[in-house]
């Protein structure tokens, strides 16, 4: 059996950041020398049939795990190292992007045929129009494609999509924006990135070679590697069939970081992203979302495309452009599993969203204690019917509205 490892965070009510909080470490393969150190470190272990061997424990037990098996040469040591490690900002072409933060990527298509209806077309006023649009909402990152991922709607020419994708990087990014080119295709990969780009977000998931990847690699650029059952555009002729979809995502995953990494791309330029509505049901995209937090087994930022997807639909029963309140929660409850960086239609809901989500799930007590004379709320906070309005009747002794 091929070794790997998938680790199963905590639930909602215990941070991840805890000490103590309870990991449950999934090992497959070379299960004797797992063995032999978790007993060493008296470490109770599940042995579970075929080959696979669960672990719970707390992140500083996991890291003396990962020395036992650095002793032992496991090659389970080297992928407890990259969970315990990990990236803490992401290296696009000129810059870093720090994940102790939210990251918003606001999508702009090049397109009239979007399935959400936003495409701005070819025109580059237009779509300078919309990037300024969206920074002032708040996007740190601009995601610019210019063919629709629906599988009804036609493939552009390479040398055609290269053109369009180039003039419209060049121009964005002569305005100071962060530019992703949304593209799987090499050559229009490095049109983008000769003009400015800083990623490449790459939908094929490898299934049509490393060539996007390898462009990515070469310009020392950003990449984004979206699981994906088929290749882009076509549905598969029958439709998958999942014994446990997560479990199947994160071992996928395994198995194309090691193509990205034989491409020549660092650790710290990838990020994952779960591939919502790239061969799963409606209901599978669920599973993954509710279980997302899985994917943090690599160390690697998570990337949530989920924006007006059809498992939205499904579950409200509304059309693409009315689901940007669905969209928003799942954001929330997905940044509570770690995940960072969000390419979303509606980057300023984003923003609110995700902003009540990092101070509920990942901020200490304290962060939002009031400064001097501003009790009960935060220093600069705006209260103005308390804080500006004249009172019915006075305080209590010793209080103040």
């Amino acid at each position: 059996m091929r070794p790997s490892l998938r680790v199963v965070p905590p639930g909602f009510g215990m941070t991840a950041a805890e000490p103590e909080a309870p990991f449950a470490a999934h090992f497959a393969g070379d299960r004797e020398r797992l063995q032999v150190a978790t007993s060493q470190l008296g470490l109770g272990i599940d042995l579970r049939e075929p080959g696979e061997a669960v672990v719970w424990a707390s992140r500083a037990m996991l890291g003396r795990l990962a020395e036992a098996l650095e002793g032992l040469g496991s090659p389970h040591a080297a992928r407890l190292r990259a969970f315990l490690a990990p990236v803490r900002a992401w290296r696009l072409r000129t810059r870093e992007l720090p994940l102790e933060r939210p990251a918003v990527m606001g999508i702009l298509n090049l397109t009239e045929d979007s399935f959400s209806g936003d495409g701005v077309g070819r025109d580059i006023g237009a779509a300078l129009a919309a990037a300024e649009r969206l920074r002032a909402a708040g996007a740190d990152i601009i995601d610019v494609g210019a063919e629709s991922a629906r599988a009804d709607r036609p493939v552009l020419a390479a040398e055609e999509e290269a053109e369009v994708v180039g003039a419209a990087v060049a121009a964005l990014a002569r305005e100071g924006h962060i530019v992703s080119s949304d593209t799987y295709k090499p050559l229009v990969a490095r049109a983008a990135l000769a003009a400015g780009a800083e990623l490449v977000n790459d939908i094929s998931g490898l299934t049509l070679g490393t060539g996007a990847a390898k462009e990515a690699a070469a310009a020392g650029a950003g990449y984004v590697l979206n699981y994906s059952y088929s290749v882009p555009k076509r549905r598969p002729d029958a439709p998958p069939v999942y014994g446990d979809v997560m479990t199947e995502t994160v071992a996928w995953m395994e198995r194309r970081l090691e193509e990205l990494r034989a491409a020549g791309l660092a650790r710290e330029h990838v990020a994952v992203d779960p591939g919502i509505a790239f061969g799963k049901s409606h209901d599978e995209d669920l599973q993954v979302l509710r279980r997302i937090g899985e994917l943090g087994t690599f160390g690697l930022p998570v990337l949530l495309a989920h924006s007006r997807k059809n498992f939205i639909g499904s579950v409200g029963g509304l059309p693409p452009a009315e689901r940007d309140l669905e969209t928003h929660v799942v954001s929330a409850l997905a940044f509570a599993q770690g995940v960072r960086i969000f390419r979303v239609h509606d980057v300023a809901g984003a923003r609110r969203a995700l902003g009540m989500a990092e101070a509920l799930a990942a901020r200490g007590p304290g962060a939002f204690a009031p400064g001097e004379g501003s009790w009960p709320w935060r220093a600069g906070a705006s209260a103005a019917h308390m804080t500006r309005a004249e009172p019915a009747v006075p305080p209590p002794p010793g209080q103040r509205w």
